[in-house]
């Protein structure tokens, strides 16, 4: 992820921190099991979402996993 233009610790019993690279719209998930999940092409909005939400990892679970495409 080359030009990581956020990156984000939240308060969450599933997910430890994320970063985001805007330009390609690349996001990088930190979970606390120690995996790393990795997706493409997040609009801006939804990683203010996952910001914002009260449960990130309920929003992780609704808005992200399974809805975008995962990067190996």
């Amino acid at each position: 992820m080359a030009g990581c233009k956020v990156e984000t610790a939240v308060d969450s019993k599933m997910i430890e921190a994320f970063a985001y690279d805007e330009d390609s719209r690349h996001l990088r998930v930190y979970l606390t099991n120690g995996q790393r999940r990795e997706y493409e092409g997040v609009p801006k909005g939804v990683v203010v979402g996952l910001t914002m939400a009260e449960s990130p990892g309920v929003f992780y679970m609704k808005a992200i996993r399974g809805k975008y495409p995962p990067r190996p």
